[in-house]
């Protein structure tokens, strides 16, 4: 087997000959559960890996394109796809990813989501404010709060998620730099940190131009009990309608989202469906 490049991470190698891939943003100090919280917990023998994602600028529109460097390498590898899994946002790159392998290997992975969300302009705005957050040990708390109003204001009055996204790219590149001025920080830690927050800006925006629903058709969604997030965020504050978006959907009551990649009935779930593909 060929090992994978940086567009995976691979987080256990597995015995079965296949392999589960999961698409995730993962990020420095985030309170979400991640995949290899699921990965430890999962019984059936397979290969688990969870996705890198490469620096990306605003405006790419093209999900074909980059959605490729993930299908070179599992078209390198050779490993035939049990799975894709997406967790919030990641479910709609999951989604057009799993169809595009079933081109490949002749048949659909299954495409099982987790709290899987859709992309608008609020989406974009917690994610800033997210990031601020993680700024207080280099501004100071006037300043945090004086970039989490800019970002409210033109959250107020931009709709459109790809739009929002240079706005507030652009806020944030200004306040690393001051942050950076301030402690004696080098400008290439200014550069590393941007490029994170632009890499992730552009993951939402390009989520925001695809088209999900009509391959989460056929997933398996697994829900949290938080109202704030996955398919009851979808129903209520996104697409303001009921509906059975995906094909079949799974709620765990006790757990929230943060925790839901952590969660021992939702891995003996998953093994479940694992087991039945």
């Amino acid at each position: 087997m060929s090992v994978p490049t940086p567009s995976w991470t691979r987080i256990t190698e597995g015995t079965t000959g296949e392999v589960l891939l999961a698409v995730d943003f993962p990020a420095t100090g985030r309170l979400q559960a991640d995949f290899s919280e699921l990965a430890a917990r999962l019984t059936g023998g397979h290969a688990f890996w969870r996705s890198i994602v490469a620096p990306a600028e605003i405006g790419i529109t093209d999900h074909d394109a980059y959605l490729q460097p993930w299908l070179d390498d599992v078209r390198a590898a050779g490993l035939p796809v049990r799975a894709v899994f997406g967790f919030c946002v990641g479910g709609v790159h999951a989604a057009l990813l799993a169809e595009k392998i079933g081109e490949l290997q002749g048949s659909k992975p299954a495409l099982i989501l987790f709290d899987p969300e859709l992309v608008d302009a609020g989406t974009v705005y917690w994610q800033f404010a997210m990031f601020v957050e993680s700024l207080h040990q280099f501004l100071a708390a006037e300043e945090i709060e004086e970039l989490r109003e800019a970002g409210r204001e033109a959250h107020e009055r931009i709709t459109d998620p790809g739009e929002l996204a240079l706005v507030l790219i652009e806020r944030f590149r200004a306040a690393i730099a001051l942050a950076c001025e301030r402690t004696g920080l080098d400008e290439e830690f200014v550069v590393e940190v941007v490029e994170a927050f632009t890499s992730f800006m552009a993951y939402l925006a390009i989520a925001d131009a695809a088209e999900p629903l009509p391959r989460w058709a056929a997933a398996t969604a697994l829900s949290s009990s938080s109202a704030e997030n996955g398919l009851s965020r979808v129903r209520n504050d996104i697409l303001h309608r009921d509906g059975p978006f995906v094909a079949e959907e799974i709620a765990f009551p006790g757990l929230v989202h943060a925790d839901l990649l952590r969660g021992d009935e939702v891995a003996k779930t998953v093994d479940g469906l694992l087991a039945a593909e």
